[in-house]
């Protein structure tokens, strides 16, 4: 959950045109809960004409490990029409508890098909309807959706519907101001959003939909930081029912030669 939560902020500040082919960009965050990092965050966007590539690894760290994934890779790829993202396929890889995880959906017509869903989902869940998954996007999708839109209109006021093969969930974002950015090193303003997440589908059986979709605040901090750089989140928070909120913080961005991602998580080393 604390990973689809950051999917879902990337925002900007002023109107900047993409060019035609820009460098692949890399940023890297790291996830605090009350001081305390608990997660590495990578994430690669990767623009070219009207197609795009985006990846995310995430990585636990130190008391994160207990409870955390240890590591999981997410890919989105798809096609580009002005601020509109158009997916074409969602993957993603990871372990939880020992069980392997693995998500694969391909896109027909703005509908998400699942090609592939591990473990498979148990009768414990509502599985979410071909009709209820119709026009979302994955995590990945709408973090760049939401940064193509705000960069054209210098505003981050957004609305959407993703699904992660196993959950619908509800998402708006809205401007609450300029400000001085919220960390040191970092000059000029940053775009100040407040942003609402709720699930709507894929609820657990003998859930309280009403309990179980209540809605989740969070804000972030947004700027541009170079020429030709996608814009991208200074810092986000947002609340946990567990041991107190979270912060995503921006440690370094710079451009990259892409990289493959790995097909599978790689098992750890003996020792």
């Amino acid at each position: 959950m604390v990973r689809k939560l950051i999917l879902a902020v990337l925002a900007g500040l002023v109107p900047v045109a993409a060019p035609a082919r820009a460098n692949p960009i890399a940023a890297d965050y790291v996830v605090s809960q009350m001081g305390v990092p608990v997660m590495d965050i990578r994430i690669t966007i990767d623009q070219a004409g009207d197609r795009y590539r985006l990846a995310a690894v995430s990585r636990a760290r130190g008391i994160g490990r207990l409870f955390l994934p240890r590591e999981q890779i997410a890919e989105a790829e798809g096609g580009l029409r002005g601020p509109q993202v158009l997916p074409a396929r969602y993957r993603t890889d990871g372990e939880w508890r020992g069980t392997p995880r693995r998500t694969v959906m391909e896109y027909l017509a703005g509908t998400p098909r699942l090609a592939l869903l591990e473990p498979p989902e148990g009768p414990d869940r509502i599985a979410v309807s071909a009709e209820q998954a119709a026009g979302t996007i994955d995590g990945l999708s709408a973090l760049l959706r939401l940064s193509r839109d705000v960069a054209a209109t210098g505003r981050c006021d957004i609305q959407g519907a993703i699904f992660d093969g196993r959950r619908k969930l509800e998402w708006t974002s809205r401007t609450i101001g300029v400000a001085a950015p919220p960390m040191r090193g970092i000059s000029g303003e940053a775009l100040h959003c407040a942003l609402e997440s709720r699930l709507v589908a894929g609820f657990r059986r003998g859930d309280d939909p009403a309990s179980a979709g209540r809605p989740r605040q969070a804000e972030a901090w947004l700027a541009v930081l170079g020429a030709g750089q996608p814009p991208l989140p200074l810092r986000v928070e947002f609340p946990s029912t567990f041991l107190g909120a979270f912060r995503l913080d921006l440690q370094r961005v710079g451009a990259v030669v892409p990289a493959p991602v790995p097909d599978r998580v790689s098992a750890p080393r003996s020792p």
